[in-house]
């Protein structure tokens, strides 16, 4: 009977091992295979390329397993043994079903989001999807149906073994019990102590710190432990990284509200927030007058590479490409965003936030006699846009995929899958020529949705390709049939763009009307390993095409949304000043997430060069430089400090002018 002790918790420790291999296994794959972390990868700050290097990773890695599933399986087994179960069975309950969830949590997290890259959360997701928190799920929970079947599959598998080892088995086996002495619970508070140490440690080197926060097992200990000692409840406590600078005071945190000139650096950023003041709206200083009639068309996920480019020797956008030969192009063009709703705001309302007291482009429109028409291949509810930007103002004409909900592309009525096809919105634009009284200067907003992801629709026309990538296939080792069917839907955009251009030629109205092209955003496809946008700073997501018919057009400097309206305004008016215009190191702002609390802030300016500041570890990119620093070395280096406090001052000015619009509405 001595030996029984032993042997019981032998197994249940044997059990718990080995669920802690298989998922130590899985987990250093998929970390290779997404982050590359233990060989180095693309605009990855940190990893694991030395033996020493990896064996410390792994240790610490395998020790958060051991501890988690220790938990677990200590209260499984506590469960299983008032349950009376056998050992056996109890231990292939345990080991089958904590490798399985953790499998498909993997799967989740590294397959589904495959397409994104690790900046990737709810928020962000509930940004692509409009805003919306129910949206924002569906959004997530449409991709993860593709694992039903191995969902159905390991169920079937489960039942299987179990049939098997109670065959084998016999039914002659012990019950699960543990003398009181040698339980597991004992030695649990010793791993809870040395765990709590060592997650102290890990979040003040930074390597360890980024590489295990990709961990499933450290993350969960990490944040638990965070949210205990966050005394003030102010979201951050003492094992996040960056630490909560003032524990008991809720008002200082990371990412706080920076106050200017109180003396306190609320969020710990580059000191106390200076605030210089806020910068004149160019529309509220430019008296309202009548011009030009002006198309506005905005393309969804349209990448500036579109111009001039080529599939299989074919030009994609002919239309638009002869229109920046022939007119004018601003090379350096970009979203503040990767997402629709924020870009679309940007555009019209001038502001990366709700109110903030600019001169709106419909409201200026309207004030200098403009007949305002909305065309729209999207339904413009989606993040209420149409409303909050005044689409259906007094005597606007107003046709969206909500209006002509019967000839959607898609079954589904959701707000965020409604979408008409490109000459369902060239036949509205045709109709609504007929209507306008072209004695008044005309508007018209046109948003095309082709390239919108999965990047075709049902009777999309096949213009470069035979067939579009099915949705099922689209993954990274199909990333040619992806990138053909994206640019195929860039060509149809383009197609239905010239049919634009030829029904105001043959309305005879072409030369007196300006005409202006741009992206909502740009789109991954696999060219970094990862699809789609918003969860990324980079050319590929954020640089947009601005295209105008307008000759001699100068512009030298990066332009953002927030400024297209004021450069359509005054070349529509004939008030256009070139020296506007040619600030090279003048800089455009742009964040993921949310302004409060985003994963990535970062200025880009002419030429494409970026500062980016990643929050989760508290480094600058300088893409001129290649070289990752961290924010305090950054500071005082006399090369990329100017820089890196640009940066900070650019985020904490929005914040606080966000901070004062919504003080100014209460």
């Amino acid at each position: 009977m001595s030996s029984t002790p032993l042997r019981s918790i032998g197994y249940k420790w044997l059990t718990i091992l080995l669920a802690v291999v298989l998922v130590q296994c899985m987990e250093a794959v998929v970390l290779q295979g997404k982050y590359s972390l233990f060989t180095g990868g693309f605009l990855q700050p940190y990893s694991f390329r030395s033996l020493p290097d990896r064996l410390l990773f792994l240790i610490l890695s395998f020790w958060m397993n051991v501890l988690l599933l220790g938990i677990v399986g200590h209260f499984w087994f506590w469960l299983a043994d008032r349950l009376r179960l056998r050992r056996l069975t109890a231990a292939y309950n345990f080991l089958f079903v904590s490798v399985a969830l953790f499998g498909f949590w993997l799967a989740f997290k590294f397959k589904v989001l495959s397409y994104f890259s690790d900046t990737l959360d709810f928020v962000i997701a509930r940004n692509l999807a409009g805003g919306s928190l129910a949206a924002a799920f569906r959004y997530v929970a449409d991709e993860s149906t593709i694992f039903l079947a191995g969902l159905a599959a390991s169920g079937l598998l489960y039942w299987l073994g179990l049939a098997i080892l109670r065959r084998w088995n016999g039914g002659g086996e012990e019950p699960v019990y543990t003398p009181p002495r040698l339980r597991l619970r004992y030695l649990l508070p010793l791993l809870v102590v040395v765990t709590t140490l060592l997650v102290a440690w890990i979040g003040r080197v930074p390597q360890l710190r980024y590489g295990l926060g990709k961990t499933t097992a450290y993350s969960l200990i990490a944040n638990t432990l965070d949210r205990l000692s966050d005394f003030d409840g102010d979201g951050y406590g003492l094992f996040r990284f960056p630490p909560d600078i003032d524990n008991f005071d809720a008002q200082v945190h990371p990412g706080a509200l920076d106050v200017p000139g109180n003396g306190l650096d609320e969020d710990g950023y580059g000191g106390d927030f200076h605030w210089v003041g806020g910068t004149p709206d160019p529309l509220a200083e430019l008296p309202p007058q009548p011009g030009t009639h002006i198309l506005l068309v905005v393309l969804e996920s349209a990448r500036a590479d579109l111009v001039g480019k080529r599939w299989n020797g074919r030009l994609v956008a002919p239309n638009l490409t002869q229109m920046a030969r022939e007119g004018s192009r601003v090379e350096y063009a970009y979203s503040h965003t990767g997402y629709t709703v924020t870009s679309l705001l940007a555009l019209f309302n001038r502001t990366l936030f709700a109110g903030g007291g600019r001169v709106r482009l419909l409201d200026y429109l309207d004030s200098s006699g403009y007949q305002v028409s909305i065309l729209s291949g999207q339904d413009e509810s989606f993040g209420r846009v149409a409303t909050l930007t005044g689409m259906k103002g007094k005597d606007h004409y107003y046709f969206d995929a909500r209006v002509a909900i019967e000839d959607r592309v898609f079954p589904s009525k959701d707000s965020g899958s409604l979408r008409l096809s490109e000459a369902r919105v060239v036949q509205a634009f045709r109709q609504r020529l007929k209507q306008v009284d072209w004695n008044r200067p005309n508007f018209f907003y046109v948003n095309f949705q082709a390239a919108h992801f999965p990047y075709s629709h049902p009777g999309m026309p096949m213009i470069l390709i035979d067939r579009p990538v099915q949705r099922k296939e689209i993954r990274p080792e199909n990333r040619e049939k992806v990138q053909a069917t994206y640019w195929n839907a860039i060509a149809v955009a383009d197609d239905a763009f010239g049919k634009l251009i030829s029904a105001l030629k043959e309305k005879g109205v072409y030369r007196d009307t300006l005409v202006v092209v741009l992206g909502d955003h740009g789109e991954s496809l696999f060219d970094n390993g990862h699809l789609g946008h918003g969860f990324e700073l980079n050319e590929i997501q954020t640089r947009i095409p601005l295209i105008l018919n307008r000759k001699g057009v100068e512009v030298r400097q990066a332009v953002g949304q927030l400024e297209v309206a004021e450069l359509l305004v005054t070349l529509a008016t004939d008030r256009f000043d070139p020296a506007r215009w040619q600030d090279g190191r003048k800089p455009v702002f742009q964040f993921v997430g949310s302004l409060n609390r985003p994963a990535l802030i970062d200025t880009v300016r002419y030429g494409e060069v970026r500062t980016l500041l990643n929050l989760g570890v508290g480094k600058v990119f300088f893409s001129d430089l290649e070289r990752w620093r961290a924010v305090e070395e950054a500071l005082s280096d006399p090369v990329t400090g100017p820089r890196t406090r640009q940066l900070i001052q650019a985020w904490e000015t929005v914040r606080w002018q966000a901070h004062q619009a919504r003080e100014s509405s209460r």
